[in-house]
């Protein structure tokens, strides 16, 4: 593999539509409650204690769905989109390097689950060490390898392996 590069308009696409398919889910899970719920409570005869508890028993019991959907599954998914979203209008950076290695640490960086590497920055007036982030595990780069690199927030989006 001599070039690599991401496709930020399918993942954007693609996380596009998870987005709204998520929103379209939650709130018809939403909607299921609000109508059980009143429901119960219209519904109930005489005895209406019993109704009103199952009301409130699926009412908390959605809001902790609800707090656990929007502090873990909907904030990745809302990072990730952002990020994709962003691409078009963000700065990017194309700059020359030397690949020196990369590691199959999982790390979240900017919305992505990503894999550091280590490069070397060329430049006439110094040569610099950092680490930026690959979204794929498996880069056919060998250490010492001279690459074109595009980033965008620290994230390779393309690379050139000059021969």
């Amino acid at each position: 593999m001599n070039n690599y590069r991401l496709d930020v308009n399918y993942k954007y696409q693609k996380i596009k539509s998870k987005m709204l398919r998520h929103s379209l889910l939650f709130s018809l899970v939403l909607a299921v409650v609000i109508v059980s719920d009143v429901l119960l409570v219209i519904l109930a005869k005489e005895d209406y204690h019993i109704n009103l508890i199952i009301a409130c028993v699926i009412t908390v019991l959605f809001s902790y769905f609800a707090t656990f959907y929007f502090t873990n599954i909907y904030s990745e998914m809302n990072a990730e989109y952002r990020y994709y979203k962003g691409y078009e209008s963000g700065l990017k950076s194309t700059d020359e390097v030397v690949f020196l290695k990369s590691s199959k640490e999982l790390l979240y960086v900017n919305g992505l689950y990503v894999y550091p590497l280590i490069v070397t920055y060329v430049s006439p007036l110094e040569t610099q060490d950092k680490i930026i982030y690959v979204t794929e595990e498996d880069l056919d780069y060998q250490m010492g390898d001279k690459l074109t690199i595009t980033t965008y927030q620290r994230i390779l989006i393309e690379a050139e392996k000059h021969v």
